[in-house]
């Protein structure tokens, strides 16, 4: 379920997304990037962050997370509670002042970036009844700590938005001459605010264009899909889905039972 922010937080909050799950078995999820960042609070079972190479590491019961340009594996228990707060691209970096080159692909307690303030909600959020309550107080915590948008910030929205309005299939010289930077400059601002640079963005963005196309014309092929999104061939569009998502086009759209359009269970027979 989607809801939307008050209207003084839209400049930062993208939507709020409550997740509700339980089963029967111990689930593996999939999350891939969808260009934005966000804060975690979980009610339910804890979640456990899976590397193939290293031990799992469970998660705080909330946290923050960065930008991602890659594709992730989650454990859960058997029920799924979570509340999560999807902000604008640029919202972690104008909330904590983190450099977002600092929290890609990364996810951080709550406490270890906002300290007393960020325990406190934490506790708060676990303690309250519902989710209108708990919302309520997110977002007297997200007007307390933000402080609007600063220079940089201004400029990658400003890019961020020619993105969009693209649908991905802008270049970086397309964006440098649309903004009347250099290259250089526009990729420090978004190693600065974002953590990825504007041409692993644009084709974030691209990809997230191309499921929603996808969603609004089932009956499209696959290479109906990939021409009518700005994608090479099939070929290109299938290499650029599987680097992003870990999976084909074809197994995604094999799995009905979706949380959120970038967060799904995974057959176990895939792998992780």
């Amino acid at each position: 379920m989607q809801l939307v922010p008050s209207p003084e937080l839209s400049g930062l909050v993208k939507h709020y997304l409550i997740i509700e799950n339980q089963v029967d078995h111990t689930p593996i999820y999939r999350f891939f990037p969808d260009g934005h960042t966000g804060f975690v609070f979980t009610y339910a079972d804890p979640l456990t962050q899976y590397y193939v190479t290293d031990q799992p590491l469970t998660l705080p019961n909330s946290f923050v997370y960065g930008q991602a340009n890659r594709y992730h594996t989650l454990l859960s228990g058997k029920k799924i509670g979570m509340l999560i707060v999807v902000l604008q691209p640029w919202g972690l970096h104008v909330l904590s002042g983190i450099p977002g080159n600092e929290t890609t692909n990364n996810q951080i307690s709550l406490s270890s970036v906002f300290g007393n303030d960020g325990s406190r909600l934490q506790e708060q959020i676990l303690n309250d009844a519902d989710n209108a309550s708990r919302i309520k107080r997110i977002e007297l915590f997200l007007l307390k700590h933000w402080q609007g948008l600063s220079y940089e910030s201004v400029s990658v929205q400003a890019a961020i938005q020619r993105i969009h309005q693209t649908k991905g299939s802008t270049t970086v010289q397309e964006l440098t001459r649309h903004l009347s930077v250099t290259e250089r400059s526009l990729e420090r601002r978004f190693d600065k605010v974002m953590g990825i640079r504007p041409k692993q963005f644009a084709r974030i963005i691209r990809l997230q264009h191309c499921l929603k196309i996808h969603r609004e014309n089932p009956a499209l092929t696959l290479t109906e899909l990939a021409y009518s999104t700005g994608y090479y061939d099939q070929a290109h569009f299938i290499r650029e889905f599987t680097n992003l998502v870990g999976i084909t086009p074809t197994q995604y759209d094999a799995n009905a039972q979706r949380l959120a359009v970038n967060l799904m269970p995974l057959d176990p027979s895939i792998g992780t």
